[in-house]
């Protein structure tokens, strides 16, 4: 036996309206049937435990494309990293998790950080309230590129395995990851938007074929942080399936995205807080500091622009905050990127479909998330006010009445539903 909600307000993932008044049944962690209330006919669920949640919203659960969870945007993330002990960075991932449960986030997709891939596993069997994870395990990339943390001349990182410089190493990088279990490959096509030539490109088409040659033989997608124009280019060419960021986008290669089916995460959270919170001192001068707020501003108008190409040319935008990949990305804030999107061109509602089924279908996981339908896993959650009228309201702790998952309440905000309803199936 499960339970039915009476639903105020519906946002399915699929549908451009939000439907009004509406019966949603759950059943063994599955949405079993939908239909308007006082019109359709519940057949069996007619006679279950009904919450009343007529003056709430509900959606699926969000989805992150893009978070860092081991990470905790400290200022010097390598020397945090060097200090580590075994488990230190599993437990911090942990309670970012758990942060990100809270604000409405049912699934992320860690784009590297090798101490997520126990904690997946310790989620998956039900150890943990956190949200579903898919893990890159660690990112590949050039010596001296974007994700090599060896910068100490004695030091070397157990989570710096991904060096490779040559398609034969990434090869042989990408066939250990797969060995440890990993959702995704990660591979870095660009360094970051500092120094002189803004996203320049360190990885070649050559070496990320091989990555997305290893990884497609077995079904698995790849992602590459690819910032600037050259390195979007190269990461095309190879096949890449998602582009991380994106900033120096073009419309011809936003063209060459649409046709190969490419998605792009924005990760425009990022440049927003760079902008408006700033950068961590970590010895740099005043002039440093604004000389990197300069570059930030740039970037971030460079970003926009990209994202009208993006949607000029029907490329798949998906959300990817990068909660935890620099300063001041604090988890459970991961909705301040629907709001970017939103400021970057995209409706609410289609703000909404890009943390959600937009973003399902990327992880391969659209035939059974980011979406309330029938057959669906019940993850999702309900909020107190309509998101396609304020889409802000998710970035507000008080706004999120409760979290589901798999149709178990995960996280209970005040007040949550009055009526007859069984805890037993909730």
């Amino acid at each position: 036996m499960g339970y039915m909600i009476r639903i105020g307000r519906l946002i399915d993932g699929l549908s451009d309206v939000v439907l009004q008044d509406y019966l949603v049944a759950v059943e063994d962690g599955r949405f079993a049937w939908m239909g308007p209330a006082g019109e359709g006919n519940p057949g069996e669920y007619g006679d279950w435990p009904v919450l009343d949640a007529r003056e709430y919203t509900m959606m699926p659960g969000l989805i992150d494309g893009h978070v860092h969870l081991c990470n905790d945007s400290v200022p010097d993330r390598a020397a945090v990293m060097l200090s580590d002990v075994p488990g230190a960075a599993t437990l911090r991932a942990l309670r970012n998790a758990e942060r990100t449960l809270e604000m409405g986030f049912t699934t992320v997709r860690d784009c590297a950080g090798i101490g997520v891939l126990s904690l997946r596993d310790a989620g998956g069997r039900g150890e943990f309230a956190i949200p579903r994870i898919q893990s890159a395990g660690y990112g590949i990339c050039n010596t001296g590129g974007h994700m090599d943390r060896d910068r100490f001349f004695n030091a070397r990182f157990l989570d710096n395995r991904g060096v490779a410089d040559s398609p034969d190493e990434v090869r042989r990088v990408t066939r250990e990851l797969l060995k440890l279990g990993v959702d995704f490959i990660k591979v870095n096509a660009t360094r970051g938007f500092g120094g002189k030539i803004r996203g320049h490109q360190e990885m070649t088409t050559e070496e990320m074929s091989a990555a997305t040659e290893v990884a497609h033989r077995v079904g698995k997608r790849v992602a590459s942080h690819a910032m600037g124009t050259d390195g979007i280019r190269a990461s095309l060419d190879a096949r890449i399936d998602s582009i991380e960021h994106g900033f120096w986008l073009t419309p011809d290669l936003a063209d060459q995205m649409a046709e190969q089916g490419s998605y792009l995460l924005p990760t425009a959270a990022t440049l927003y807080r760079n902008v408006t919170r700033g950068f961590y001192r970590n010895g740099m001068t005043d002039e440093e500091l604004a000389r990197m707020h300069d570059l930030a501003a740039s970037a971030r108008e460079a970003m926009f622009q990209s994202m009208e190409y993006a949607i000029d040319s029907g490329v798949k935008i998906a959300v990817g905050s990068d909660m935890g990949g620099g300063p001041f990305l604090h988890h459970g804030e991961n909705a301040t990127e629907m709001e970017q999107l939103v400021e970057g061109g995209l409706s609410a509602m289609a703000a909404l479909k890009a943390g959600t089924s937009v973003v399902a279908d990327l992880m391969d996981r659209g035939d059974d998330l980011g979406r309330v339908a029938p057959g669906y896993l019940a993850d999702f959650l309900l909020t107190s006010k309509d998101p396609t009228e304020d889409i802000s309201i998710l970035s507000e702790p008080g706004n999120i009445a409760g979290v589901f998952l798999e149709g178990r309440l995960a996280k209970r905000g005040r007040n949550l539903c009055r009526g007859p309803w069984n805890p037993e199936h909730v």
